[in-house]
């Protein structure tokens, strides 16, 4: 993330204005090596590691009139020997060639048991909308923020790649089928959280005993450290106390119901091209639903 966001090879184009430390040594390279170092020292003590949104790992984002297409930055699995993965020991060469949409080596992606979370457009959509403008004022729905992160276009293209390369038969699997690469919609997490929760902990083999429901909010003193753009996208998160129920289902949105809530809230102009917007996803939206639990 901070390679992406912050460092000299990042493919965002800002990432707010409260830089970590050593920013500008945040080559994709040496961000690597410190995952690697720390995947070491968890499997040491027998920990199970999850990596949040490699999404910011990916070397194709849809380029725009200010933004051309970068190009990927070299990344070497110095480790890449007799990986063991949840579907077997395989050998893997860090130098050899590369075909996922990463800009990670093939050896390291293979291991990796991957869970895709989704939720509906015209959920997410809006809900990005208001967060970045509330930052940015003039930001807008052409900005690289929304092509990065609201895009369903990169997590469809590696749930194929996976799909492709490490999990053949997973395509014969369709909705309620519980197998690797899982995806999980946003909702069913919150709304059904045991049912989705327990499926994911059986595949993991993780006890679901464990896992925790109830916490403390984050303090404002912890808060004031944390990036603009960090503090406003998980405002919600750091005041809770437990997970809170969306009562939404994907489902049952009509698109054209919930633009009309937008029009209320943003105005003729910005309601259209919201919808604009969650149209062009929803195909790779329903996609990718196809095959959550």
């Amino acid at each position: 993330m901070t390679a992406f966001l912050y460092g000299p090879e990042r493919l965002d184009e800002q990432g707010g204005d409260k830089k970590p430390p050593d920013a500008d040594k945040a080559t994709f390279q040496n961000c690597f090596d410190e995952i690697q170092d720390f995947l070491a020292n968890a499997e040491q003590q027998e920990h199970v590691t999850f990596m949040l949104d490699p999404r910011v790992m990916a070397t194709k984002f849809p380029p725009t009139e200010s933004r051309p297409l970068k190009p990927c930055p070299k990344v070497v699995d110095r480790t890449a020997s007799g990986i063991q993965n949840s579907h077997g020991s395989v050998q893997y060469n860090g130098e050899g060639s590369k075909t996922n949409p990463t800009v990670l080596p093939d050896s390291f992606v293979r291991t990796l048991s991957p869970i895709f979370q989704i939720r509906h457009p015209a959920i997410s959509i809006p809900s990005f909308y208001r967060a970045v403008t509330s930052i940015t004022p003039e930001k807008d729905l052409d900005s690289q923020e929304f092509h990065t992160t609201c895009s369903l276009a990169w997590p469809r293209i590696a749930f194929d790649w996976f799909c492709e390369h490490v999990y053949p038969q997973r395509r014969e699997s369709l909705r309620g089928h519980t197998s690797w690469p899982l995806v999980v919609d946003g909702d069913d997490l919150l709304n059904e959280n045991e049912r989705v929760i327990t499926a994911i902990c059986s595949l993991a083999q993780l006890d679901p005993t464990g896992i925790v429901k109830t916490w403390n909010p984050i303090s404002e003193e912890i808060q004031q450290h944390q990036p603009d753009n960090v503090r406003r996208f998980l405002s919600t998160l750091q005041a809770s106390n437990g997970i809170i129920k969306s009562g939404l289902k994907g489902e049952n949105i009509v698109i054209e119901e919930e633009a009309q809530k937008w029009v209320k809230e943003f105005g003729h102009e910005i309601a259209n091209r919201l919808k604009e917007a969650v149209e062009a996803l929803m195909e790779d939206y329903l996609y990718l639903a196809q095959f959550r639990i």
